[in-house]
């Protein structure tokens, strides 16, 4: 009798050894696949990139990720890379998400790839490495990559366009100032809040604020015309130079606006500062 119990003891232990190592032999690697990539935030200055990772685990048991190590090329060049140490529990046969963080200032682009500063988009490829805990068969790395194309915001510019004298009188004068705004991007922006400080010759003759909102096309020129009442105090000499023939003036602008872009992740009401001087030939 004891005989038999402990031969069908031996028969058990071997029964459950064998499954327990058909199931370790049956063990797979999670499978790790792209699945998306947000702009998470994109300025003048930088970019900051989210990718996502969906990562599916086949097998009968959890798995843990411990993190990941990431190359970041442009244009098929190395640019970036780094690592994240970070414990993700993936439940058996289950998915999760895995998100990697890219962020980059376009002044350090531009020092690298000098030509970019001339382009509106660029070319990019994410390489990357999730590690995990694969329990007795010790850690696994997982190989996946991203690519896609980025735009690159421009800054718009900002031109005093001249002056034009609508009337003249010894009490003052009605003047029309110009300025042109240029949209050097292939998506839409808006000014708002626009502060200009126009000085001609040293005189203040502008200082003010425009309420309404400008919108500009994706490489849209714009003219703002802004009408100036002035008193002779203001115009001081310069009156007298109109009247007498003078054509050339000292003008000295400055101001700021605030922008926005129809682009995903851009920072609303970004501020734009000008400031600007030259001589105008007044015709």
């Amino acid at each position: 009798m004891t005989k038999k119990i402990l031969l069908f003891l031996s028969l058990s232990l071997l029964f459950i050894s064998c499954s327990t190592i058909r199931g370790l032999t049956d063990i797979q690697e999670p499978d790790v696949e792209f699945s998306n990539v947000s702009i998470q935030n994109i300025s003048f200055d930088g970019v900051t990139l989210l990718f996502d990772f969906d990562v599916t685990n086949p097998n009968s048991m959890g798995v843990n990720a411990e993190g990941y190590s990431y190359e970041f090329f442009i244009n098929d060049q190395s640019f970036l890379t780094g690592t994240q140490e970070e414990a993700i529990s993936i439940g058996k046969e289950s998915k999760s998400v895995i998100q990697v963080p890219v962020s980059m200032k376009f002044s350090e682009l531009y020092q690298t790839f000098g030509s970019l500063a001339r382009q509106d988009s660029l070319s990019y490829k994410l390489s990357t490495e999730v590690a995990f805990d694969m329990s007795a068969f010790g850690s696994r790395s997982v190989p996946v990559e991203a690519s896609g194309v980025l735009p690159i915001p421009k800054p718009p510019s900002i031109r005093f366009g001249g002056m034009e004298v609508k009337s003249m009188s010894f009490s003052g004068a009605d003047v029309e100032a110009t300025f042109r705004v240029s949209n050097p991007n292939f998506f839409g922006i808006a000014l708002s809040g626009a502060k200009y400080i126009l000085d001609v010759n040293g005189r203040n003759w502008l200082d003010t604020e425009l309420e309404e909102r400008i919108d500009i096309s994706g490489s849209e020129n714009k003219t703002i015309v802004i009408p100036i009442r002035l008193n002779t105090a203001q115009m001081g000499s310069a009156m007298l130079d109109i009247m007498g023939g003078k054509k050339e003036f000292n003008y000295k602008l400055r101001g700021s606006a605030q922008i926005s872009a129809d682009l995903e992740g851009f920072s609303d009401d970004q501020e734009l500062p000008f400031d600007l001087e030259g001589v105008y030939q007044l015709d």
